[in-house]
């Protein structure tokens, strides 16, 4: 998932498409994307066993109707959730329990995201073949489709087969009495720089789509739904305006805020858009664009209207809170009985078991989002004290690995990308550090690593990449690459020119190692201990370390900063060494408002520091 807030296209929240008021069928899309493993929520709202509940009345309510059920992508996410399955057997003997829950929901058809690939396709290709054997007595639903139609899995044997069994497909047809509707999933293009893969080949979403529109409309489907995951609606609307012969977009990735009304949750204040928003094809045909918040938090509804020729005629509707019945909220949703025995109270105990094991304690908060989970990302954006202590612990790990790891002679130091840094660490505050929590920071399925020879000139091009999303004006970070560091320090002017913007990078003795437009008396090359996902092959994140060598290491990134805390800090995170950022990352020239915001911030952390 990748939140953007969009804002090219035209705003509706019941728009008449055609003129034409003849409704030859009438369909109900109920969708949700980027449940993300978020299978228990404690907030209040959310939680798959009570969106199930959700789902299963608003079918009720639309009895009649021709109805289907979407998901758009991310369907799992590494962490403490996902654990209870990585934990539960090897591969072909796990208990997915993400994947009962997809079966359980019923879904019509489920999009790939990239999350889905971040454990790899061996494991992806066994969570699939997971859905599809999953039963239990009573069970009606039948397995989905996974869709991506710009995916080519002929390099990966395990994926391949599902694709060649049509348990991976590029669309699928649904029928319902005497109405078909063709259903078409895509991928983001940027998969292999923010995930893992492998040989999975990712093609343009714009011309395997209008391939697949084709090919239904050839068929005598004249009802067609694409179900993306872009990673940002804005990027639907954008290809919308590429294609023709698509009705209804059901976009994911993004998980923008798309309401009519408030609820007990959101205002209208904070929405990014109503629900449908529009846009135009090609052809200047208005075409429905629709998501939800993610997480298990909403059941996107929308209702379309056909004409005898399959022309949308009006669309109409909101999404619907996942409301728990709780004490104070007594009006709310009750649990899905099945789901919370099958997958809640199993997940709830692996995480229970994890949280309970104490490796340390903290006198600071150490930031992810700025104060707490429901900031912003500001790791994405300036350095932090989290981001300092996990690349610490990278660069420790890789040292004390040594031997055939490291270069006689290079200089070693640290860069972790901010995406693989997922939560604030001690986020409930009470100075206790369990290892649920350290893994919930670190969630992937990433090993350390170190990239080996990299010379000067290579290091700064890593360290532009790593700045390049950075909004000149804002100072707000687009995406996960923007580094965090170990071991030395650079500068970099957000305002200037791409290419340009990097000023002077230091090792941590104060040793000038290279500045713009300058040439310097330093020699040597580098060894920058990483994780495996930056250590991989390609761009990840948009970094390209040329020739450089690269060795993965058998030590977990999350147990490199769990030995890190327990054995080089002794089990305890201080306000000395963390209560603070360092300067390791600084913004020249300093925009003026960023002094008051500075002193304001260490203000804030000096008030956040304990007693141990």
């Amino acid at each position: 998932m990748n939140s953007r807030i969009f804002t090219r296209t035209v705003f509706a929240a019941a728009i008449t498409l055609a003129a034409s008021t003849a409704h030859a069928a009438s369909l109900t899309i109920f969708h949700n994307n980027d449940g993300e493993s978020r299978l228990i929520n404690n907030t209040g709202f959310g939680g798959v066993a009570f969106f199930q509940t959700t789902l299963n009345a608003m079918r009720a309510a639309s009895a009649g109707r021709d109805q289907l059920t979407i998901s758009s992508g991310d369907n799992i996410l590494p962490g403490l959730a996902f654990n209870a399955s990585l934990y539960s057997g090897p591969l072909g003997s796990r208990t997915y329990f993400d994947a009962i829950a997809l079966r359980e929901i019923g879904y019509d058809a489920i999009t790939l995201g990239n999350h889905d690939f971040d454990f790899g396709p061996a494991v992806l290709a066994d969570f699939i073949s997971f859905y599809n054997n999953y039963t239990r007595p009573g069970l009606t639903t039948t397995p989905a489709p996974f869709l991506g139609a710009n995916l080519n899995f002929s390099g990966e044997a395990s994926l391949q087969t599902l694709r060649d069994a049509g348990r991976i497909a590029s669309s699928t047809i649904i029928t319902r009495g005497a109405q078909q509707y063709g259903i078409i999933g895509l991928m983001t293009e940027t998969l292999p720089q923010v995930s893992n893969p492998g040989n999975v080949v990712v093609t343009s979403a714009v011309a395997a789509a209008q391939a697949e529109i084709d090919a239904l409309k050839g068929a005598g489907i004249t009802k067609i739904i694409l179900s993306t995951h872009l990673q940002a609606i804005g990027n639907e609307i954008n290809l919308i305006s590429q294609l023709r012969g698509v009705d209804v977009v059901i976009s994911g990735g993004g998980s923008e805020l798309l309401i009519n009304s408030d609820n007990a949750r959101n205002t209208v204040a904070q929405r990014q858009g109503p629900y449908p928003v529009t846009a135009q094809d090609a052809d200047g045909r208005n075409v429905a664009v629709v998501t939800t918040a993610g997480d298990y938090l909403y059941v996107g509804q929308l209702d379309v209207e056909f004409d005898a020729n399959g022309e949308v005629v009006n669309v109409s509707g909101n999404p619907v809170l996942v409301d728990q019945s709780t004490p104070t909220s007594p009006a709310g949703v009750t649990a899905d009985p099945v789901l919370q025995s099958s997958v809640i109270a199993p997940v709830q105990a692996a995480i229970t078991a994890a949280n309970a094991q104490q490796i340390g304690t903290t006198e600071v908060f150490l930031e992810h989002s700025q104060g707490n989970t429901n900031g912003p990302r500001i790791i994405r954006q300036q350095e932090t004290n989290l981001g300092n202590l996990v690349a610490d612990a990278q660069l420790w790990a890789v040292q004390r690995a040594g031997g055939t790891a490291l270069t006689p002679g290079n200089f070693l130091i640290g860069l972790q990308n901010s995406g693989g840094i997922r939560e604030d660490l001690d986020n409930n505050q009470d100075g206790i550090i369990t290892q649920g929590e350290a893994v919930a920071v670190l969630p992937f399925a990433n090993t350390t690593a170190v990239i080996g020879n990299v010379d000067v000139a290579t290091l700064v091009a890593a360290l532009e990449n790593g700045v390049s999303r950075i909004n000149p004006v804002t100072g707000v970070g687009g995406d996960g690459r923007f580094p965090q560091i170990s071991g030395f320090s650079f500068s970099y002017d957000r305002t200037a020119a791409a290419g340009s913007r990097l000023r002077e990078i230091r090792l941590a003795d104060g040793t000038l190692v290279w500045r713009l437009g300058e040439n310097t008396d330093f020699t040597g090359n580098f060894d920058i201990a990483t994780n495996s996902f930056l250590a991989g092959a390609g761009t990840p994140d948009g970094y390209n370390f040329g020739t450089a060598t690269r060795r993965t290491l058998s030590m977990g990134y999350a147990d490199a900063l769990i030995g890190f805390i327990t054995l080089e800090l002794g089990g305890n995170i201080t306000a000395a060494r963390y209560g603070q950022t360092e300067g390791r990352i600084t913004v020249v020239p300093v925009p003026a408002a960023a002094w008051l915001f500075g002193g304001a911030m260490l203000s804030l952390m000096r008030m956040r520091r304990r007693a141990a």
